[in-house]
């Protein structure tokens, strides 16, 4: 009777598929966002405004996402910062609200110019796991 005890191969079965569940959960189910705080958002769109206001339209658009240097290439988004004034002025801000854009988790910042009408929205998503500027809309 030298072999192997029968008990051994259901824990082995087990733990085989233990290790295939959780190899599962890592590659396809586990959310890979990283956490960002409503007030970290606000900072990161506070920050990227603060750029654009100080007349630093390079470097807030060197801190944005791959899709937004996209579709607004650093020429372009010069010319809309210039046609917006009231991107020049202050602004308070006014919320944050994350929302989930098909399977993109996103943060919206809404601010109000201090002077004037309308609406700046800072829309933040994830870009090569950072939280990064994706959408600017001015009203």
């Amino acid at each position: 009777m030298g072999g192997k005890p029968v008990y051994r191969r259901p824990l082995v079965m087990a733990a085989a598929v233990l290790v295939l569940a959780g190899v599962v959960w890592l590659l396809f189910l586990r959310d890979g966002t990283p956490a960002l705080s409503p007030d970290e958002a606000r900072q990161k769109a506070t920050a990227f405004l603060d750029d654009v206001r100080a007349g630093r339209a390079d470097d807030a658009w060197a801190g944005t996402s791959a899709d937004f240097k996209s579709m607004y290439g650093r020429e372009r988004f010069r010319q809309f910062v210039k046609s917006k004034p009231v991107l020049k002025g202050p602004a308070e801000f006014q919320a944050c609200e994350f929302k989930t854009n098909g399977d993109l988790r996103v943060a919206e910042c809404t601010f109000r110019p201090a002077h004037g009408r309308g609406s700046i929205t800072v829309v933040l998503n994830v870009d090569q796991g950072v939280w990064k500027v994706g959408r600017l809309d001015v009203e």
